[in-house]
C-alpha cells in the first residue's frame, strides 16, 4: 500500500487480483493490456520519479493516454478502499479530485510502483511441489 498527497487530500493506493476486477467492471477493459501501453508511452517520464529530467528520445507522446493513467490511479484507489466500504464511481472520482496532476512524478511513481509491484512479479509464485 502507497499513501500520497493530492492538494491537502491524502490519496491511499494499493494493487491486489481485486484490482483487475475493479477495472474490468468499471471500464469493460483489461488493466494489463492498458498498463503495457501505459508504459510505453510513459518510458521517457521515468527519470522524473528519479528527480531527473525527463529524457525527450523516449517520450512517444502518440501513445499517451492520460485518461489510462486516472483509470489506473481510480483502481488502486478503489482497491484501497476494500470490498465493503464505498466508494464513488470513476466519473465522481474525478469531480472530487480538483488538484489531481497525473504528471506528478510522486502520484505516477507511487501509481507504477504499486501496479507493477503486484501484476509484473519477478519471483514465480508457483509453489514447488506444484511444479511437478
Amino acid at each position: 500500500m502507497r499513501e500520497i498527497t493530492i492538494g491537502e487530500k491524502t490519496l491511499r493506493l494499493r494493487g491486489s487480483a481485486l484490482s483487475l476486477l475493479h477495472y474490468q467492471q468499471e471500464f469493460g477493459r483489461d488493466l494489463l493490456g492498458d498498463m503495457v501501453a501505459m508504459m510505453t508511452g510513459l518510458a521517457g517520464f521515468q527519470a522524473l520519479a528519479n528527480g531527473g529530467k525527463v529524457d525527450p528520445s523516449k517520450l512517444d507522446l502518440s501513445k499517451l493516454d492520460s485518461v489510462a493513467i486516472l483509470r489506473l490511479v481510480w483502481t488502486l484507489a478503489r482497491t484501497a478502499a476494500g470490498v465493503g466500504g464505498q466508494f464513488p464511481s470513476f466519473t465522481r472520482w474525478l469531480e472530487e479530485q480538483e488538484d489531481i496532476d497525473i504528471f506528478d512524478p510522486d502520484l505516477l511513481a507511487a501509481a507504477m510502483e504499486e501496479a507493477t509491484k503486484i501484476f509484473f512479479r519477478r519471483k514465480p509464485s508457483v509453489a514447488p511441489a506444484a511444479k511437478g
